[in-house]
């Protein structure tokens, strides 16, 4: 039987879940810009502590999950 799955302990991965906890579910297109920024601060931190490449492969994901979400940001 295998074991289940158990969260990953990086801590750039965690900011990533609570930005997108904390900014997501408000619709308003401000709150998804400051979320942008929010991410492309996360990025910069994750290239500069040396995190894995899937680590930047999910912030990266989110990023574009966020511009995709808001029609202002041409979605």
């Amino acid at each position: 039987m295998q074991s289940p799955l158990k969260p990953v302990d990086d801590p750039v991965m965690r900011k990533l879940v609570a930005l997108v906890w904390d900014q997501l579910p408000n619709s308003a297109h401000q709150a998804r810009v400051y979320l942008l920024e929010q991410l492309h601060a996360l990025e910069q931190e994750a290239l500069e502590t040396g995190a894995d490449a899937g680590t930047l492969r999910s912030i990266r994901a989110t990023q574009d999950i966020v511009r995709r979400s808001d029609p202002l940001m041409g979605a």
